[in-house]
């Protein structure tokens, strides 16, 4: 006859021991734990490459808007900040400014570094109405990472490429 038709319980049929709820719990903290550090360090990444393909869209933006309204226009960095803004014709131009940030203070801009009309370099890059461009690149960086993208301009064709 069963034992459980009688109203009698088996000893081993009692449900789980405290030291195995506790010894179930200690490895489900741990592996939340472990992937808690490895979905910030992915979320961290992803905010990296964001902010780089967002300043790769904004420039692409300034010269197909230079080439279909024939006017320059111009992207100046702000390393400090680190910002950038979009003018319709020169730089600086009262009223044309359209502010960009990266999305994180993590996030930095260094040595933007674009060859100017007169031969000098400086931390914008113009975009003209014929389809050149200031040639050169700025570093998308972030902190405590060795991982950096470069956004390079060509000046003959206004090409806008990532690269990291």
């Amino acid at each position: 006859m069963d034992s459980r038709q009688d109203g009698r319980r088996v000893r081993g049929d009692v449900g789980f021991t405290m030291i195995e709820l506790l010894v179930g719990m200690v490895i489900v903290g741990a592996l939340a734990a472990m992937s808690t550090s490895g979905w910030t360090r992915y979320q961290r990444t992803v905010e990296h490459r964001g902010s780089a393909q967002e300043l790769v869209s904004t420039l692409r933006n300034a010269q197909q808007r230079a080439l279909a309204e024939a006017t320059s226009y111009c992207v100046a960095f702000d390393v400090t900040s680190r910002s950038y803004e979009l003018f319709r014709s020169a730089c600086g131009a009262a009223g044309n400014g359209e502010t960009g940030r990266t999305q994180s203070p993590r996030i930095g801009l260094v040595s933007p570094d674009f060859q100017q009309t007169d031969g000098s370099t400086a931390p914008r890059v113009t975009f003209t109405a014929r389809g050149s461009a200031s040639k050169g690149t700025v570093l998308v960086t972030r902190e405590n990472s060795a991982m950096q993208y470069v956004v390079t301009v060509e000046g003959l064709t206004g090409r806008v490429s990532l690269a990291g």
